[in-house]
């Protein structure tokens, strides 16, 4: 026969089976839709990254066009101004000036990098900013990291310009003039820069390693100074860098 307390504890192990037998299947239950909840949730959050990647994606493309637009209409707003206003001959205060002139700071506000490079290109092969001709100037025109590796500026006018870790490798400068051009944290390697004006140039974090300095204007030792490399460079006075 069984004791009091083995009753006791039979009685209790079948209380809790029969609760466990009742209980069992809503637990289950639970499970189920826990697991459901959860899922359910994990596919919401999949779902508004994917959607977020699509809207950003879209912005990029939408803000290129807006680039690209810009760009063409400012390529054939200065190509009419030159075709019919004569822009190259236009003197000091023509009506043809001052609107290439503001269309051209208003552009370089606008483009990203790789597109001011395309209108730094664009106002050097139409002689714009030439130093005989002179028509648009570049002082204060935001040209900051724009790529110009191996670019022919020579002979230009670019006083004031910012080009600020702009890439400038293998660029022809020579003869240019840069008065207050501000180089900081550019790509100055292998470029050529002989006989150029550079009274006030900012060379901060410049790398001028290879580049040619011969016969430059206006360009000292504490300018130099702040240059990241000057390496191999060959200096004003025609010694090569060590």
């Amino acid at each position: 026969m069984l004791t009091d307390v083995e009753q006791r504890n039979k009685a209790s192990r079948q209380k809790l089976l029969s609760l466990w037998q009742v209980w069992q299947w809503p637990i289950f239950a639970l499970g189920i839709i826990a697991v459901f909840i959860w899922s359910q949730w994990q596919q919401e959050v999949q779902n508004l990254t994917i959607n977020q990647q699509q809207q950003q994606a879209a912005q990029l493309v939408a803000l290129d066009q807006q680039h690209e637009t810009a760009l063409q209409n400012y390529l054939q707003t200065i190509s009419d101004l030159m075709a019919h206003d004569k822009l190259l001959q236009a003197p000091n205060g023509d009506a043809a000036r001052t609107v290439a002139q503001a269309r051209t700071y208003e552009i370089f506000r606008t483009l990203d990098p790789a597109r001011k490079a395309t209108v730094l290109r664009f106002l050097n092969e139409t002689r714009l900013i030439n130093n005989d001709y002179h028509i648009v100037a570049l002082t204060d025109v935001d040209a900051q990291k724009a790529s110009l590796a191996h670019i022919d500026l020579s002979d230009t006018a670019l006083t004031g310009c910012l080009l600020k870790g702009a890439d400038l490798q293998g660029a022809n400068l020579s003869n240019a003039t840069l008065i207050f051009v501000n180089f900081q944290g550019a790509n100055l390697q292998g470029a050529d820069l002989h006989s150029a004006d550079m009274h006030n140039v900012d060379l901060t974090g410049a790398n001028l390693q290879g580049a040619n300095l011969k016969d430059v204007q206006g360009l000292n030792d504490s300018q130099l100074a702040r240059a990241k490399s000057l390496a191999g460079a060959t200096m004003p006075n025609g010694s090569l860098h060590s």
